[in-house]
């Protein structure tokens, strides 16, 4: 081998390093960018959540219209749904019949059918298991009849739920699919109908006039702490590190005496007291249940570290050690 095939061979990896070099410098750079550019957006859309969180509660707060509609235009804004439909439940027969909406487009609620406990559809389903879903339009063998004449993508359906039964069902029409950022979503939509319900069970909308409520709600700061665990008051969310579940009304009030316990033992008589502080209407099954849900979202939201605990025949408690 001759010495300029030598410097050729010589020259050419230089270049191939130098040309790696300033490839892999470049790579770095636009992760860079990219990382700094997603993290703008986050920045923007956060910034908007909390501005149509705000709308939404002043929307909620105004005196104009009655409370249904006004349940519908907040989650329709905090949302940007499409649509937005409330059903109202029967209580003598467990029906859920549409009562009020949030449209752009003309919706008659006399035409759209009652959903009756024997169609086993979403409104039924959603308020049996006290849970929200999300489901495309894919899948459409639980939706009642009436969603053929309104165009989605995804549909999600909120359980209204009033200490320990469930008084309606919100339907949240979707032009898209939800792909990311789905707690921070439903987190949202748990905001309005939760002063949807404080004032359903008699607490005045005044009551929330203020810039204290509304900053406690946005920031979480009323907290209560357990092993890991937090307990937001404001909006009943059980969270645990970076998760967080919502709870029912029910389910909050026992999660909320079991965190005052600090690990000793809630006897059931005292949920009973909790739930049902009138003594009027007690269900053993219903405690049970309510303590079995609490117990699965506390499980879940924790990694089943299984800190609820019971004491057979006496009461539940945290464990704590």
């Amino acid at each position: 081998m001759n010495l300029e095939i030598l410097i050729l061979i010589v020259f050419l990896g230089v270049s191939t390093l130098i040309l790696l070099l300033a490839l892999f410098i470049t790579i770095n750079k636009n992760k860079k960018v990219i990382k700094e550019k997603q993290n703008l957006e986050n920045m923007i859309l956060k910034y908007s959540a909390s501005n149509r969180v705000i709308d939404s509660i002043e929307i909620f707060l105004s005196k104009n219209e009655n409370t249904n509609i006004k349940l519908c235009e907040s989650i329709r804004l905090i949302t940007n749904a499409k649509i937005v439909i409330y059903s109202e439940m029967n209580k003598s027969d467990g029906s859920f019949k549409p009562s009020a909406k949030s449209s752009s487009n003309d919706i008659d609620l006399e035409k759209l059918e009652t959903e009756y406990v024997d169609d086993k559809s979403l409104a039924i389903i959603t308020g049996i298991e006290g849970t929200s879903k999300i489901i495309n339009n894919e899948e459409n063998d639980i939706f009642p009849k009436w969603f053929k004449g309104i165009a989605f993508e995804s549909v999600i359906s909120v359980p209204i739920i009033e200490g320990f039964e469930t008084i309606g069902c919100v339907y949240i029409f979707l032009e898209n699919k939800i792909e990311k950022n789905i707690d921070e979503f439903l987190k949202n939509i748990w905001i309005i109908t939760n002063l949807f319900i404080k004032t359903k069970s008699g607490i005045p909308a005044s009551n929330f006039e203020n810039k204290e409520f509304v900053e406690n709600i946005l920031i979480d700061k009323k907290e209560q702490n357990i092993k890991g665990l937090a307990l937001d008051e404001n909006l009943e969310l059980l969270k645990f590190n970076n998760k967080e579940i919502s709870l029912s009304n029910s389910e909050y009030l026992i999660m909320k005496k079991l965190v005052d316990k600090n690990g000793e033992v809630l006897p059931y008589e005292e949920i009973e007291n909790v739930l049902w502080p009138n003594k009027i209407g007690i269900n053993k099954s219903a405690m049970r249940l309510h303590i079995h849900r609490l117990r699965d979202k506390s499980n879940s939201v924790t990694e089943n570290q299984n800190l609820i605990k019971t004491v057979r025949g006496k009461g539940i408690f945290l464990e704590i050690s």
